[in-house]
């Protein structure tokens, strides 16, 4: 999310700043008039707002990772990061799952 919106901000900076330099270019000829520059004033601040709230959503979700902890879905207790079960319940897991594929009986 924050990458989005400081890349659409930056693009939208990037725009205006190119706009402005055709609205100067052409100040005297009736092309000049496309390029207004109370829109100009107003899409640079959008694309600075959008850039700031890119940088504070960088900030909020940065803060967000180190808070948040990794839980296991059954028991809710704090499990290493990538795991989705704690060990306990994960063995019980792979249990069902092995007692499920392996109901064949063996030759005696």
């Amino acid at each position: 999310m924050s990458s989005t919106l400081l890349r659409v901000g930056l693009w939208i900076i990037l725009i205006v700043v190119a706009l402005y330099v055709l609205h100067e270019t052409y100040e005297g000829l009736p092309i000049a008039e496309y390029f207004a520059t109370a829109m100009l004033q107003k899409a640079l601040v959008l694309g600075i707002l959008m850039v700031g709230a890119g940088f504070a959503t960088r900030l909020l979700e940065k803060g967000h990772k180190v808070v948040t902890q990794n839980r296991c879905i059954v028991c809710r207790t704090v499990i290493p990061k990538g795991a989705i079960y704690c060990r306990e319940h994960l063995r019980g897991v792979l249990q069902r799952e092995d007692d499920r594929s392996h109901m064949t009986r063996t030759r005696s």
